[in-house]
């Protein structure tokens, strides 16, 4: 492993989506493929006024723009559902995800996955990739009843390891994510997704604001090694 932030690593603490799994591209679909399923057509800007809605806020969206006629709840279910067959069925590693994570557990790296994903998913994908294995723990924003605008998911990662933020490598692919790690004290490593070519914050790309904060960065996880 070149010389970096990874040598003295007691802890390696990884996002799920986006950074060792390949799914952002169907979190950007969910929600035509489920207006699509009712018989709507969705519009071209749907992706950009649903995507920092939470689902009770989305459901609300499909009604009062798509007229959808069902309640919040049942839209919130059949939504779920759909998700749980990708993660369940479909949606596969990131290249050199498993190889990297194979080489930190043969030089005895505990590392943790600390995702906003609802456990339900995370179980039926990691189980089905044969990835269970491969962490320590498995935690979730939901398990702890935040979200990674919090440094909560990842100070806990850290401390189930019995390490510290500054002995801790959080990877990571989301910019909010990794500028909280990065202010509670973690190295960061970004792992660069597609998703990041959006520009949240115009007039710079999201992957240009992350290379402005993350201690390292890489395309694929076997960059690394």
């Amino acid at each position: 492993m070149k010389n970096s932030i990874l040598e003295n690593m007691k802890c390696a603490i990884f996002d799920m989506d986006g950074t060792i799994l390949d799914s952002m591209p169907m979190w950007h679909t969910i929600a035509n493929r489920y207006l699509e399923s009712l018989g709507k057509i969705p519009r071209e800007d749907l992706w950009d006024n649903v995507k920092q809605l939470n689902m009770v806020e989305t459901a609300q969206y499909f009604i009062d723009e798509y007229g959808v006629q069902k309640s919040i709840e049942e839209i919130g279910v059949e939504v779920e559902k759909l998700i749980m067959k990708y993660y369940g069925t479909s949606l596969e590693l990131k290249k050199g995800a498993r190889e990297f994570l194979e080489k930190l557990n043969e030089l005895g790296i505990p590392c943790v996955l600390a995702t906003a994903t609802e456990r339900s998913c995370v179980l039926a994908c990691m189980k089905r990739l044969d990835c269970e294995k491969y962490f320590k723990e498995i935690l979730t924003c939901l398990d702890l009843n935040t979200s990674k605008s919090s440094p909560l998911i990842f100070e806990e990662s850290a401390r189930r390891c019995n390490a510290k933020p500054q002995e801790s490598v959080v990877f990571e692919d989301a910019l909010h994510a990794i500028r909280t790690a990065h202010k509670a004290g973690f190295k960061v490593c970004a792992v660069y997704d597609a998703s990041d070519e959006e520009r949240t914050e115009p007039p710079l790309t999201d992957w240009e604001r992350i290379l402005q904060i993350a201690d390292m960065d890489c395309k694929f996880l076997t960059e690394l090694l």
